[in-house]
């Protein structure tokens, strides 16, 4: 754990891409005093984005302190072409310029940025949560260049397009990195257990963990980095 003493910082918890709000729903469950933490969660796919609204707005979420952002966390603050209408699979359209009738523009945020200045406000425990279909390598390499990485103590990393000879080098390098930051890859869970868990009232020490990343399926995948116990949150930026 980290050595600030937690009684005295916030809590928050960032879902980047969180789909129909699923896995909002997991977080309150599982994490003890969920209730304690701040919630912001990035939906930028519309469909996804109301269902997410209609899902966290029951009356028994209402104590909760969640935020719905309809914004791509991305590199930088512009307008981005974004493939809708694909469930879970929603997806920034990298490298397209021009509208090829099956994305719309969606307004992007520098997340590294929006991050930082979160921050300044208050030290707080921060647990990121990553999936952002190819978008997950450029915005960790962006903050690994902004020096906001070290700002949270864990994250839940979907890699995908692990193959992909295009930014498998820089992904290793940012998979490095997190241990050059204080962070150690401890397991691996996937969504499908954690949604059969969840529907039979477990604990998170019910979820099956995977060690072996070559011998599981990428999608539906979270990596889990957990700053070390010799590691304090990173104090300035």
């Amino acid at each position: 754990m980290p050595t600030l003493s937690s009684q005295a910082m916030r809590h928050i918890y960032i879902d980047i891409g969180c789909f129909n709000g699923e896995t909002i729903e997991y977080f309150l469950h599982f994490i003890t005093d969920s209730d304690t933490y701040e919630i912001y969660t990035f939906e930028p796919d519309p469909d996804n984005y109301r269902l997410c609204q209609k899902r966290l707005s029951d009356k028994k979420y209402a104590q909760h302190n969640i935020n719905i952002i309809q914004k791509v966390a991305w590199i930088r603050n512009e307008k981005v072409y974004y493939r809708t209408e694909r469930g879970r699979q929603s997806r920034i359209s990298l490298n397209m310029t021009v509208d090829d009738g099956d994305s719309i523009q969606a307004d992007a945020i520098d997340f590294s940025e929006w991050f930082a200045r979160l921050m300044k406000r208050q030290k707080a425990i921060v647990h990121i949560k990553m999936s952002m279909p190819g978008a997950e390598v450029p915005v960790l390499d962006k903050m690994i260049r902004d020096d906001t990485l070290g700002l949270a103590s864990k994250y839940e990393v979907e890699w995908t397009d692990r193959e992909n000879p295009l930014i498998r080098a820089t992904r290793i390098y940012i998979q490095l990195m997190f241990d050059s930051y204080g962070f150690d890859c401890v397991y691996y869970t996937r969504l499908q257990n954690i949604r059969q868990t969840y529907q039979m009232k477990g604990s998170f020490d019910d979820i099956t963990k995977y060690y072996d990343w070559s011998k599981i399926s990428e999608s539906d995948t979270f990596a889990h980095y957990v700053q070390r116990p010799d590691t304090s949150i990173q104090q300035d930026i």
